[in-house]
């Protein structure tokens, strides 16, 4: 029998690492059972909240090691990869997720073999490999999978305990949702669009367009949460919670509103109409998440976001006029940006009233096109401190943020910022946020992260 284990890293650059789940693991090793039965014994190694000098004594020994690599964590995860190494040395070590994508050659450094794009399907030529002593170096998935051939991914690998928690379903207004027990679930793939700062266009090669479950499907997988695990909210955490096509769309929030559940998403500010908009809360939608990103239209034409800021500020009031909280993601730093742009911000904010405002800096990730041509941008210099590329600060009591790039003086559209002033920006709009109860970020005293940053 062969012994296989996915790990599933600490993120511990979360606030809360255990707001998401392992969604990549749920389904590899789910396709993996559905093939292999009893031929293989399966472990998820969830190294949540454990602190990454102890976590080589909470990994069995495994004949095969699967890792999903993102780039915030490839460092802990080769650290992890050389002890396991070191201990049991005839493992094999298979590595598939963007990083991988995008630094093949380092990677194949390290890993055995890689995984590019889907992976259910080259999941089991891998393992067939393996058992035949032909395992190959890379396997590259050409064309699009469809994912409605493939079992509901099972939660069983890891504890109910982890599965259904409280808090996932806290609303700002009603706090009754705080005890709800709530789970995370994705059921859609891909995106169609090609923002320059998001890292998924770039894979599309691998995995092109944006699939979603059929509307059984998804009543099937909330159904067996219901069953199994006592759920009665479900957060998506898919990039485009709606489908864009109104009429699958209508098929698809009924299928959610038939289960009885309340529900949290994200979507397209443009993909949203009056008609959706009350269709989503009729099936039981509580919040939206909108990526707002800048109030700058130079911005977001700059970033390929293709979104007008008017149609953003009509999609709030469309949410809100249909009792679902409104959250609106902004991003500070942005090509682009105006010289008032946190007056700017501010104006938009006081206009459209989003009960929720998630702040959040501009970072150059591997992979997007800003990277890849950043002189293109006004950027005149990149960090690779792969430990910085978050959207998100503000996770601990006493942190400042810091940037992974530099703007030239002189850039395309005028006058570049400078680091400091990017960070004095971000740290003066996220206070006025806390000020006004409209910030993302937990309440902690005395926090100086929101200290003016010295020039």
């Amino acid at each position: 029998m062969l012994t296989i284990g996915f790990i599933f890293p600490s993120s511990d650059y979360l606030h809360d690492p255990f707001r998401g789940d392992p969604h990549t693991h749920f389904q590899v090793l789910t396709v993996i059972e559905y093939y292999f039965q009893n031929k293989v014994e399966l472990h998820l190694i969830d190294l949540r909240g454990i602190k990454k000098e102890f976590a080589l004594y909470h990994i069995p020994q495994c004949d095969v090691f699967l890792y999903s690599a993102y780039t915030l964590d490839i460092k802990e995860q080769l650290i992890t990869l050389q002890n396991l190494k070191y201990h049991y040395p005839a493992s094999k070590h298979i590595a598939g997720g963007p990083h991988t994508s995008v630094f093949q050659d380092e990677c194949l450094k390290y890993f055995d073999a890689l995984i590019l794009g889907e992976c259910e399907d080259l999941i089991v030529d891998v393992i067939n490999d393996i058992n035949s002593l032909k395992l190959q170096k890379i396997y590259r998935q050409i064309t699009p999978i469809d994912i409605n051939k493939y079992p509901i991914p099972s939660r069983r690998y890891l504890p109910k305990t982890t599965i259904a928690r409280k808090g996932l379903m806290s609303l700002k207004s009603k706090r009754d949702f705080d005890d709800i027990y709530g789970t995370t679930v994705i059921f859609s793939r891909g995106c169609p669009y090609q923002c320059y700062f998001c890292a998924m266009p770039q894979l599309k090669h691998l995995s092109s367009g944006v699939r979603y479950r059929n509307p059984q499907f998804v009543k099937n997988e909330i159904e067996y949460l219901k069953h199994d695990y006592n759920i009665k909210g479900i957060n998506l955490l898919d990039e485009i919670g709606i489908p864009l096509n109104p009429k699958f769309a209508t098929e698809y929030l009924e299928a959610i509103g038939s289960t009885d559940i309340v529900w949290r998403g994200q979507c397209r500010v443009d993909g949203i109409s009056a008609d959706i908009a009350r269709l989503a809360g009729n099936s039981g939608c509580v919040a939206m998440g909108l990526g707002v990103e800048s109030v700058s239209q130079r911005s977001l034409d700059m970033i390929n976001k293709n979104i007008d800021i008017n149609k953003a500020k009509e999609t709030i009031r469309l949410l809100k006029d249909n009792n679902i909280e409104t959250r609106i993601y902004m991003i500070m730093g942005l090509p682009g940006e105006p010289d008032d742009i946190v007056e700017k911000t501010w104006d938009f904010i006081q206009e459209t009233k989003p009960d929720i405002v998630i702040l959040s800096l501009f970072t150059v990730r591997p992979g997007t096109e800003i990277y890849d041509n950043f002189q293109k941008f006004g950027i005149r210099k990149l960090h690779t401190d792969w430990d910085k590329t978050m959207h998100m600060y503000g996770r601990y009591e006493h942190e400042l943020p810091s940037l992974t790039f530099e703007y030239e003086k002189n850039t395309p559209w005028g006058r570049g910022f400078s680091s400091e002033q990017i960070l004095n920006n971000y740290v003066k709009l996220q206070s006025r946020l806390r000020e006004h109860n409209l910030s993302s970020i937990p309440e902690v005293a005395n926090n100086n992260q929101f200290t003016q940053v010295n020039h």
